[in-house]
């Protein structure tokens, strides 16, 4: 009894070694941080207004609808604008039945269906996740074929605890560029580019793909060059910062 209470004293239980955030991991959070309060902000004014229930009515008004939204519009945009803080390239706004009801920016996507019109865009994938408070869908490319790639961040918006539609802040990753240093990129957990300088390389698969471990801080070298990987994960996003040491 006396040894065996020995060497269970003697064995040290392993604590797990916490990695210090990185600078730009810190940027990275902020900026993410600070979407998602833009979204909830935005999505609270609409609700406040009941902005989705009139664009709705004016969409299903026969011949002038479509007056009325543009008149409407710039007062719109001014309110979303005020509770945020100006990084994106849109504001959309969804109904509850899949219809983008407003678009600060595009014309081409008002009153399209995004389950149908627009299946296959980030829109459509916002919408697909309409249950969370909150959705950030990883960067892609909208309008399809306009080589504008962005991130998407979407709030749902209830008005009397019924389900309205959803708002979205278009980011272009541009923002998220800026706080990479000089030889590093980001690549997603399946070793696609999401976010490079080299826009030629943008979505498709990094040649070092192999040696990353999704989720798992790394050091590795390939020729003569030295790498670092960092995971970096925020509401959905996965990501790897790969960059040269």
């Amino acid at each position: 009894m006396v040894l065996a209470a020995a060497l269970c004293c003697s064995v040290k239980k392993e604590t797990p070694v916490r990695r210090e955030a990185s600078p730009l991991e810190g940027r990275l959070a902020e900026f993410f941080n600070l979407c998602a309060r833009d979204a909830s902000s935005g999505a609270r004014v609409v609700e406040k207004h009941d902005i989705v229930k009139m664009l709705t009515h004016f969409l299903r008004m026969d011949g002038g609808g479509k007056k009325y939204y543009l008149l409407e519009r710039e007062h719109i945009s001014e309110m979303i604008l005020a509770v945020t803080e100006g990084l994106y390239s849109d504001f959309i706004l969804i109904n509850r039945h899949g219809v983008v009801v407003y678009s600060r920016e595009n014309d081409e996507i008002f009153g399209k269906n995004v389950r149908t019109g627009l299946s296959e865009s980030p829109l459509a994938r916002c919408f697909a996740q309409q249950d969370r408070a909150l959705h950030v869908e990883d960067v892609a490319v909208f309008p399809s074929g306009s080589g504008r790639y962005g991130i998407f961040i979407s709030s749902r918006i209830e008005v009397e605890n019924t389900f309205h539609g959803i708002f979205i802040l278009q980011a272009g990753v541009e923002k998220v560029e800026g706080y990479l240093d000089a030889g590093t990129e980001i690549v997603d957990y399946e070793g696609r580019y999401r976010v490079t300088p080299r826009k030629e390389l943008m979505l498709s698969d990094h040649p070092l793909r192999e040696r990353l471990k999704p989720g798992v801080p790394g050091q590795f070298t390939d020729g003569a060059k030295k790498y670092e990987s960092t995971p970096f994960e925020f509401n959905g996003i996965r990501w790897m910062i790969v960059g040269e040491r």
